[in-house]
């Protein structure tokens, strides 16, 4: 056995006597789905009679309430065994029905609207949907309301002379084309491809937290590293380690699949019912391979970049999270593996195992999202174990002094952890809260507390000269008129940008509908508008961005990969898949904004104005909210952004350090 092959023997061995491993690979992934599955059943089965069960808050308002008043009262009377479910309904009075509903006061608001333009009176049903019971109320409200309609309309009919039953007048029959099995199908690919990346995730962690960073910090590193085996053969080793983990999961989970819900032994939710054959289980680990060893490679380079177990833990949150966001394509309406999406490593994956379950598998799109997927697992992992093979394996001397010297020295060691820190925490307050703040809590939260206090934090934390550190520069008055010209020009580039974007990733019109209402909301001014959604941001993120994070970054990487870093960066903090990419050009040009001149003010400027081109004229009502630019605009669009540029260029100081040496004036 060569020298590899020892090695890696010896790392599983020592895995093998490791009860944490033993109990994550493969006693947990036995005992976790089905213990899913049961508590899935259970709780489907509690929320279903809990929702069927509970009365329902109402208030009818409008300048029509006693006609909906009449409506609701004959619709509670309908017979429950003629629409199945029961609707118990308790009265509320008084004002502020809408306040009432969105705090959860209320289920279901009923607002009688008045006659139409043909004098037929109308009803609007208002409801709660992040809300079971107030969707379900909704739903079962407007089931109970349509057969009083019907019932209305036939007697009309009836007196009018109509003879025969008015259900036989243009018959209109549905059908679900999809049959019960493949939407069961889609629905499990949906759940199970992001547990089979957790999974692979936490296993895979724990070697390579304990194989790299974690023999760091106890020094045995360093006496493999003087024996008779290369770099290339330890990296390659525990590369090798990390990856059989994560594939040990892999089979385990799909086996245990196959054993509950294959063979039937446990009775699932009919959602979930899906027949599942060896050869699909089969498909699904040739799917899942490269995703396999795309994660464990990112595993064994920030595990081999880390200088502790400790650090490694502050950095795998993120890929965890960027990990999962991908692994989440599936839940996207609309989506599908037969578009541009067949480009996104992961993401391309999920799809493809989405499909190949709901049994409407595409194997020539499928064939090319393993061979993109492939290929970016290959990057991984030479750039892993190239990256891995310098000296940055036992650490990094700069680091080093810099940690004995601490203060401003550290900071650019500390930087990225500050900025993933805060992306979890943004993400955890994303998901907790979600709609539940307003807009104004919204910029509270993230704007005032997160970004601008954890800037205040960084610069306190390691003693950062203000001025320097967030580019508080003057610039040439030049340099002003470019960016009055460069923000608008720059959005109707960034215009395009979303476009494509929307092509890549198609975004379902109801979501952006409800993305633009929540930045419209009604009653708000347009000075209050622009102050929360355009002044503020360009004020708080900007310091966080162009200021911390660049400032942290600019010696480290070169100008144009810190134009795309800073840029992305910045994307990634916006969360929403779809805004990713448009987000992610503005931070970029942003950024060149920055290098260019020299300082972080055009840059502020040039924020607070393109995020006011965006509101102000749908605010105004000047625009509607599908209205199209002309075929001119967007290259206009690109020269004026160029034109700008340029003029920053020629005009701009330089970002010290990137552009032109730094100087102590600076």
């Amino acid at each position: 056995m060569n020298a590899l092959g020892v090695l890696l023997k010896y790392e599983l061995l020592q895995l093998a006597r490791d009860t944490r491993m033993i109990l994550l690979a493969v006693v947990l992934p036995f005992v976790l789905l089905p213990a899913l599955l049961l508590v899935g059943r259970v709780t489907d089965r509690a929320d279903v009679e809990r929702v069927r069960d509970s009365e329902i808050g109402l208030r009818v308002t409008g300048p029509d309430s006693a006609f909906a008043d009449a409506l609701i009262r004959r619709a509670v009377q309908v017979p429950d065994s003629l629409v199945g479910d029961p609707l118990r309904i308790v009265d509320f009075t008084g004002p502020a029905a809408d306040s009432l509903l969105g705090a959860g006061g209320l289920q279901v608001v009923v607002e009688g609207q008045g006659p139409n333009e043909r004098g037929l009176p109308r009803l609007e049903v208002r409801y709660r949907a992040s809300s079971d019971l107030s969707r379900s109320a909704a739903d079962r409200l407007e089931e109970r309301l349509e057969r009083v309609r019907r019932d209305m309309r036939d007697s009309m009919f009836a007196a009018g002379g109509l003879r025969g039953d008015p259900t036989d007048v243009y018959p209109v029959r549905t059908t679900n084309v999809a049959a019960a099995g493949r939407e069961a199908g889609a629905l499990l690919g949906l759940i199970m491809f992001p547990l089979l990346v957790g999974m692979m995730l936490a296993g895979g962690s724990l070697v390579a937290a304990d194989t790299l960073s974690g023999e760091k910090e106890r020094g045995t590193l360093e006496t493999l590293l003087t024996s008779s085996l290369s770099k290339n053969e330890i990296i390659v080793a525990k590369g090798l380690a990390i990856m059989l983990v994560a594939l040990l999961m892999t089979v385990v989970n799909l086996t245990n699949l196959g054993i509950w819900i294959g063979l039937g032994l446990m009775e699932v939710p009919g959602e979930l019912d899906v027949a599942l054959s060896v050869s699909k289980l089969i498909g699904m680990f040739v799917l899942v391979l490269p995703v396999v060893v795309l994660l464990s490679s990112a595993m064994l380079l920030i595990s081999g970049w880390a200088r502790s177990y400790r650090e490694y833990q502050l950095y795998f949150p993120l890929v965890f999270l960027l990990a999962l966001l991908p692994s989440a394509a599936p839940a996207l309406p609309g989506l599908e593996l037969r578009s541009a999406v067949v480009l996104l490593p992961v993401a391309n994956v999920a799809l493809a195992l989405r499909d190949l379950l709901a049994g409407r598998g595409d194997l020539l799109f499928a064939a090319l999202a393993m061979v993109v997927t492939t290929g970016a697992a290959a990057v991984m992992a030479v750039w892993a174990r190239g990256t891995l093979s310098t000296e940055r394996l036992l650490g990094d001397s700069a680091a080093d002094r810099a940690e004995f010297a601490g203060g401003p020295a550290l900071f650019p060691y500390r930087v990225v952890r500050w900025f993933a820190l805060m992306w979890v925490a943004l993400l955890g307050i994303s998901l907790a809260l979600g709609d539940r703040l307003p807009i104004q809590g919204q910029v509270l939260v993230n704007l005032v507390g997160l970004f601008l206090g954890g800037s205040i934090l960084m610069i306190r934390r390691y003693r950062l000269p203000l001025r320097q550190t967030l580019a508080l520069r003057g610039v040439h008055p030049v340099v002003w008129l470019a960016v009055l010209v460069g923000a608008p020009c720059g959005f109707l580039a960034g215009i395009g940008v979303a476009e494509i974007t929307g092509r890549f990733l198609p975004v379902p019109p109801q979501m952006l509908e409800a993305f633009g209402q929540f930045l419209l909301p009604e009653g708000m001014g347009v000075v209050q508008l622009v102050l929360l959604l355009a002044v503020l941001p360009g004020i708080t993120e900007e310091i966080a961005f162009r200021g911390l994070l660049l400032h942290g970054l600019h010696r480290r990487l070169k100008p144009w990969a810190l134009c795309l870093v800073v840029g992305l960066v910045f994307g990634v903090f916006h969360v929403s898949l779809f805004r990713i990419l448009p987000t992610a050009y503005l931070g970029i040009v942003l950024t060149l904004v920055t290098i260019l001149t020299g300082s972080i003010f055009p840059a502020m400027l040039w924020h607070a104005l393109n995020n006011a081109v965006a509101l102000v004229p749908v605010a105004m009502g000047w625009v509607g909210p599908d209205a199209t630019i002309p075929d001119w605009a967007l290259p206009a669009g690109i020269l004026g952004l160029l034109v700008s540029l340029y003029v920053m260029r020629r005009f701009g100081r330089g970002y010290p350090g990137v552009t032109r040496p730094p100087d102590s004036t600076s």
